[in-house]
């Protein structure tokens, strides 16, 4: 009898390792598999900032932050040794999301609003998951993507003209806030425009307020423009956006809401609250970030 027991206990302990290394067998794979989809992310973004040579500094920084978030919870799972099958595909969908931005701004197909919601979708499905893993682990850090932006402020001469209607308030986003100069003796005014803007200039009276006569602005291929004057003017510069050389931007509406107090406060915006109100740079303000139709501003790198 004790010979039979100690046989059956012996099996047992057989098929219970048997189990376990076929588990142990199926994590390694999964592991293995959601490395390699990261690697091949990587690579991904690196060519999409390759092929889009106009990509904002900003979103490649963004997607190569994020597919770095994955990999440190990749290497969570591996210190742990474990994993669940949520977690595994969850964490590929995310990869799944960053690519799919990716081949988006890669072909020049999405416009800031579009990426704007992606990446903020992307950022809260990693939080979710790290705070999953961290659950598991005891350890670990939050991955915290995106960033907040700083309000500054306007005023200066004069405009009549009206435009396009206000589409609404608030910065997407996509820019640093540090109230700092990248050092090139040249400004950049970069602006964040609706879907589907082809063509965007500036207007002012260095231009004789004509909407088709300004500068025209570079395509980044992530929803904004770029006016670099190099060097930068020497004084203050007054001016409105007008996208496709049709009508000037329409701020008046704004500034009655009062969205453009602190612009004004500053002296970087000039209005009568009633006819006109437009944007002015600042002479030695540095780099600086805006959203078309809306009184927003950062000071960028």
């Amino acid at each position: 009898m004790k010979k039979f027991i100690t046989l059956i206990i012996t099996a047992v302990l057989l098929v219970s390792c048997t189990d376990y290394d076929s588990q142990f067998d199926q994590l390694d794979a999964k592991i293995v598999e959601l490395a390699a989809a990261n690697d091949s992310l990587e690579a991904e973004i690196a060519a999409m900032a390759a092929l889009n040579a106009t990509v904002s500094a900003q979103t490649t920084a963004t997607l190569e932050g994020f597919q770095k978030a994955v990999e440190g919870i990749i290497e969570q799972l591996t210190a742990l040794g474990t994993t669940s099958q949520d977690i595994y595909l969850n964490l590929l969908g995310i990869m799944e999301q960053i690519s799919a931005l990716a081949e988006q701004v890669a072909s020049n197909s999405a416009c800031a609003s579009d990426i704007r919601e992606a990446i903020a979708a992307i950022e809260d499905a990693l939080n979710k998951l790290n705070e999953n893993v961290l659950h598991h682990s005891g350890g670990g850090a939050h991955h915290s993507g995106g960033g907040s932006h700083a309000h500054h402020s306007g005023g200066g001469s004069h405009h009549s003209g009206g435009g396009s209607h206000h589409s609404g308030g608030g910065s997407l986003d996509l820019f640093p806030s540090e109230p700092t100069d990248n050092g090139d003796d040249a400004l950049n005014l970069t602006v964040a425009v609706p879907c589907g803007t082809t063509m965007v200039r500036l207007s002012g009276p260095w231009w004789g307020w004509d909407p088709s006569g300004g500068p025209v602005g570079v395509d980044n291929g992530d929803g904004t423009f770029t006016f670099t004057f190099d060097p930068a003017p020497t004084e203050n510069m007054e001016y409105l956006y007008t996208l496709d050389g049709v009508s000037y931007e329409n701020l008046v509406d704004n500034a009655q809401n009062a969205e453009c107090t602190d612009r004004v406060d500053g002296g970087r915006f000039n209005t009568d609250y009633f006819s006109y109100a437009n944007r002015i740079w600042i002479l030695d303000s540095g780099d600086q970030a805006e959203t078309y139709d809306s009184c927003s501003i950062d000071t960028i790198d």
